[in-house]
């Protein structure tokens, strides 16, 4: 298991945005603390402005995330570091709302995001928002009148690019037209198959793909054993990799990443990070972190390259679910 040492380039480019930012992201879902257990709004500020200290300029939200409190952190954390807002792209999305009771449910009509734009202007502070995703399709609404009224809001100058996420390939297909400029899916080392499955059909349409879940919520991180507690409201309490009849197998599954992990020196969080930006697939791949400490881990996947022969070993031993396009790419890259 040995890494080449000539570093890859990690930057990208959005369509129609003009800032070269970070492939590293940073994920604020955590962040919010709504389904993710104990909050610490400090931890949280610092992580953010660590992040844009080490070189992060790709921050990624959603006003669900902590029912808006979540945009307002990665505001104040971002204003405190001098320049940061300059140099960075926010994207934050919309498509669920909630109520008094912080009850969450899926909204994607015309008149939601029209309020949900606004609502995240104010708390971003920003007067045009750079990148805007669908966030879920309610299942009600056509899709094609919420991206309508995406458009809309693109033209009146309230945001520079659209963005979709939690979308099926044969619904992105039709999306051709209204010009999406990144595509957000999720996908990790233990579940490659939905970012395998869309991205060639994001890049069809001249999307870049946007890797959410990179750590499958903690489990590539290595820290996770079959006998951690989770509060009652953590949503790991219902993700099916968490589920006692699940969790040995995927612990086995780390296992293997933390072999590779101390033969290159380096912790799992990065092997599986590193893995997803080297595999040709994703363009961006964002990580969550709550608190400092985790951000300078996860930017220990920067600088530095896997290699093909770690790529092609990890990609045989470590994934849990699979596609048609997953099994293409591992054949081909073994050929």
């Amino acid at each position: 298991m040995t890494a080449n040492k000539q570093p890859s380039i990690d930057t990208f480019q959005i369509p129609s945005l003009n800032l070269r930012i970070s492939r590293l992201g940073l994920g604020c879902g955590a962040i919010g603390g709504h389904g993710w257990g104990v909050r610490d709004d400090e931890a949280a500020l610092g992580a953010i402005r660590l992040a844009a200290e080490l070189g992060v300029t790709f921050f990624d939200t959603a006003d669900v995330y902590g029912l808006g409190l979540a945009e307002q952190l990665l505001c104040k954390g971002l204003a405190d570091v001098p320049g940061a807002l300059e140099r960075s792209i926010i994207a934050t999305k919309g498509g669920v709302r909630w109520d008094d009771h912080r009850r969450t449910i899926r909204d994607s009509s015309p008149k939601y995001l029209c309020a949900a734009v606004e609502a995240s202007m104010q708390r971003l502070k920003i007067d045009c928002i750079p990148l805007y995703y669908l966030h879920w399709p309610d299942g009600t609404t056509p899709i094609d009148e919420s991206i309508s009224a995406l458009c809309r809001l693109r033209d009146q100058g309230k945001i520079q690019a659209i963005g979709v996420s939690n979308m099926l390939a044969t619904d992105l297909v039709r999306l051709g037209s209204a010009r999406i400029a990144a595509v957000q899916v999720k996908g990790n080392l233990l579940e490659p198959d939905q970012l395998f499955s869309i991205y060639q059909v994001a890049r069809r349409i001249g999307a870049v793909v946007v890797c959410s879940s990179s750590l499958a919520d903690g489990l590539l991180a290595g820290n996770i054993t079959k006998d951690h507690v989770y509060t009652q409201d953590d949503h790991r309490n219902r993700y099916p990799l968490f589920q006692p009849d699940r969790l040995p197998e995927v612990l086995d599954r780390v296992g293997v990443v933390q072999e590779y992990a101390r033969a290159l020196r380096k912790s799992p969080a990065q092997v599986a990070l590193r893995w997803l930006l080297e595999t040709g697939v994703a363009d961006a791949v964002l990580c969550g972190a709550k608190r400092p400490e985790q951000v300078i881990v996860n930017t220990g996947a920067i600088g530095w390259e896997l290699g093909q022969e770690n790529i092609q070993s990890l990609a045989a031993r470590v994934p849990l679910t699979t596609c048609d396009e997953f099994e293409n790419w591992r054949r081909q890259i073994t050929q």
